[in-house]
């Protein structure tokens, strides 16, 4: 299920809403439909304990911050 954020025009207040279907969003602090989306980031979690490679040497953090030795 998505969830929005929105930024109020009127009064600036941000906030996240999860809409169903053809619901509109409204500020909660000021009930106006003037409202901006934000551009919303996500996060996955794994369940694994092994590091995660890179594409260049497969250390875990070395090509990916500019401290590979290989390349």
């Amino acid at each position: 299920m998505p969830i929005f954020e929105y930024r109020c025009e009127q009064c600036g207040n941000k906030f996240e809403a999860i809409l169903f279907g053809e619901q509109k969003p409204e500020c909660p602090s000021c009930h106006t439909g003037k409202l901006e989306q934000q551009l919303s980031t996500f996060s996955v979690s794994t369940r694994s304990s092994a590091p995660a490679a890179s594409a260049g040497c497969g250390q875990s953090n070395c090509c990916m911050m500019g401290g590979c030795s290989e390349n």
